[in-house]
């Protein structure tokens, strides 16, 4: 057996290893509705990638190998768990702005507590920012934050994109947008 079959088995198993992903992602963080379980899959995929192309291309080894990924076990399952870890570690470290729910009063004291409000209302400022995003970007935000306004899903079935794509578009777009006005405002 070589390597490139050994691939090939793995890659036949790719929706199994799918849904093993989503089952551990409902397991152990129920509050994220599935949203993840698609990239955790698609890096386990890599990680395997990287094993297997470190083999020696030894039958023996390859077969070992296979054993370990073709079926599910406590490998595979420990292997998602980890990488799911990994993620929300990542995801922990960003802060969410969310400017949707905001009145005016709000709005004036996230940005200075003893400052006016300028002429320009912060949403038309965010929505200037926002028409200088990529053209995918801009467009997934637009959609989301003046038609959708609710979780991914409702989105993800109207446009075709996947869940996992809409909520990290979204939220790339929010931390631009975050991170523009603490430059704005606090840092003046």
């Amino acid at each position: 057996m070589t390597k490139k079959e050994a691939m090939q088995i793995i890659a036949s198993k790719y929706n199994k290893l799918k849904r093993i992903a989503q089952m551990s992602e409902n397991k152990y963080f129920p509050n994220n509705k599935g949203l993840y379980h698609e990239d955790i899959t698609q890096d386990l995929y890599v990680k395997i990638q990287t094993e297997i192309n470190k083999l020696p291309n030894n039958k023996k080894e390859i077969l070992k190998f296979l054993d370990r990924y073709a079926q599910p076990g406590a490998y595979i399952y420990q292997s998602i768990k980890q990488i799911l870890i990994n993620t929300f570690r990542k995801e922990s470290k960003y802060t969410r702005l969310d400017l949707r729910n905001l009145t005016k009063n709000e709005m004036k004291y996230l940005i200075d507590p003893g400052k006016e409000m300028e002429d320009e209302n912060i949403q038309d400022k965010v929505d200037k920012y926002v028409d200088t995003f990529y053209w995918f970007d801009k467009k997934v935000f637009n959609l989301y934050r003046y038609e959708f306004k609710t979780h991914p899903t409702e989105m993800s079935k109207q446009t075709k994109l996947s869940e996992s794509t809409i909520y990290r578009t979204v939220k790339r777009c929010k931390i631009k947008i975050n991170e523009k006005l603490k430059k704005e405002y606090y840092e003046k």
